[in-house]
């Protein structure tokens, strides 16, 4: 059975250039969901890859970042051959 895209590195790769976009821009994660009419939960469960992503989303999110979507592809591109998510520690989970 093929696993969910969410689940690949690529997938991995996608959400951190997003989160280092929206940090870029200036924007907090509440400023993005109100933009969008979403909760602040949607945001965060994108950023973390806990929530698929489709392209008009990643549009809509490169607009409100300020970023075309041709200079987006090519950041995500250079970012698939860099492997940046390898590089960074992984996310520590809150103990509930």
């Amino acid at each position: 059975m093929k696993h969910a895209s969410i689940h690949t590195p690529e997938h991995a790769e996608l959400v951190l250039l997003l989160k280092d976009l929206r940090l870029k821009a200036g924007l907090s994660q509440v400023e993005v969901a109100e933009a969008l009419g979403r909760p602040q939960t949607y945001v965060s469960a994108v950023e973390v890859g806990q929530r698929g992503i489709d392209l008009l989303q990643v549009r809509e999110l490169c607009n409100l970042y300020g970023l075309g979507f041709p200079k987006f592809a090519e950041l995500f591109e250079a970012r698939l051959k860099s492997r940046e998510s390898t590089k960074r520690p992984p996310r520590r989970r809150r103990k509930d």
